[in-house]
């Protein structure tokens, strides 16, 4: 046996001759730590460390006592033959377990569990902004932090559970319920926003004063916020609820034939990140361009490997003011679009039922005039 494969072993040895006792006195100055000692007739047994092995050979030999190894626990023939011929393959399996239980600490990779894949990239984007991505050390707190941040932030999940196990970083979460609390309505009526024929009362509180297939016109009391009961007293109840009726309406809008916009002109340039465990390098964009910038979180893999390692990529696309031209068409149809947004702002649950466009285009500008058809709540409180 070599001496060098001695040092993960243990081994029990026997020493006989006379005046053994002085040995054990010697191997204590020596500094070496003798176990489960057993005396015997003309002599004792000990274990000792393979380590001391050697120089527990010398002092018995310095005093002339016969030194016996009995028994040896260790590696086995299979694993010194092993690390005889091929040292490196030990060296590794020791140094991946080594760093295994380093880097066990780091995030390695996230996974999102259930969630749909088009909350990834909001997800991903809320844990970057509290400084979570695959190679960062994660601690306890910054784990808590996070978490109650991801709440405060995020409204499209009702609860959201953040688990890192062995390198992995878990997301559970379940999905927001939304539920809306109306608070009383306000002590005031409801009047019309339009000219129109009603087509349907639904008052949910107050005191409706119009009915079914009657006219009205812009400013008119469709339901109001008191009454009087039998004995003339008010009985005040805030009005609240819908009023359909049919509306005949026109809009008008203008368009210029040209114009300056902000146009993407198809140049991008993108700064990049490397993140390692400890570690963080930046190459800079090639340009430095002014326009719309896109983040993207690409994590580091060897095949099916997850690395703890990722890099932050973020692109910016190009904007410019330039001179846009509209042939007639497009104007007029910019300026007919126009007309139906400001229909949509004013009564955003309009179903339009028929239009009618008056178009024309001179000194540069198309303009249009569309006369709708509607239906829709005209009630406004005020």
């Amino acid at each position: 046996m070599k001496a060098e494969f001695w040092a993960a072993d243990t081994f029990r040895f026997s020493v006989t001759g006379p005046g053994a006792f002085r040995f054990l006195n010697r191997a204590a100055a020596s500094g070496v730590r003798l176990r489960r000692v057993r005396w015997q007739k003309d002599g004792y047994t000990a274990t000792a460390s393979g380590p001391d092995w050697r120089r527990l050979e010398e002092i018995a030999k310095s005093g002339g006592w016969a030194f016996t190894v009995t028994a040896r626990r260790g590696p086995g023939r299979r694993t010194e033959w092993l690390l005889r011929t091929r040292p490196g393959l030990a060296a590794g399996a020791v140094l991946f377990f080594v760093l295994l239980r380093f880097l066990g600490g780091f995030v390695w990779c996230i996974d999102y569990g259930a969630m749909d894949t088009d909350l990834h990239a909001g997800v991903r984007t809320l844990l970057a902004d509290c400084g979570i991505h695959e190679g960062v050390y994660l601690t306890k707190p910054l784990l808590q932090a996070a978490q109650a941040q991801a709440l405060r932030r995020s409204e499209t999940f009702g609860w959201v559970s953040l688990n890192f196990t062995g390198g992995c970083l878990s997301v559970e979460s379940t999905p927001a319920q939304t539920q809306t609390v109306r608070d009383p309505p306000p002590r005031q009526g409801l009047y019309a926003a339009a000219d129109g024929e009603v087509l349907a009362v639904e008052i949910e509180s107050g005191f409706a004063v119009v009915a079914v297939g009657e006219q009205v016109t812009a400013g008119q009391p469709l339901a109001a916020a008191e009454k009087l009961d039998r004995k003339g007293n008010a009985v005040p109840q805030g009005a609240w609820g819908r009023i359909v009726a049919r509306v005949q309406k026109q809009y008008t809008a203008a368009q210029a034939l040209e114009y300056e916009a902000l146009v993407y002109t198809g140049r991008s340039s993108a700064a990049e990140t490397l993140y390692l465990p400890g570690y963080a390098h930046t190459r800079p964009a090639e340009m430095l361009l002014a326009g719309e910038e896109q983040t993207e979180w690409l994590p580091l893999r060897l095949g099916r490997l997850a690395l703890p390692a990722c890099i932050c990529r973020v692109t910016t696309w190009e904007q410019q003011t330039q001179p846009v031209r509209l042939t007639d068409t497009a104007a007029v149809a910019l300026a007919v679009r126009t007309c139906r947004a400001q229909l949509l702002r004013d009564f955003p649950d309009a179903e339009i039922e028929a239009e009618q466009r008056e178009t024309t285009t001179e000194n540069g500008t198309a303009a249009a005039a569309v006369t709708y058809i509607f239906t829709a709540d005209i009630a406004r409180a005020r």
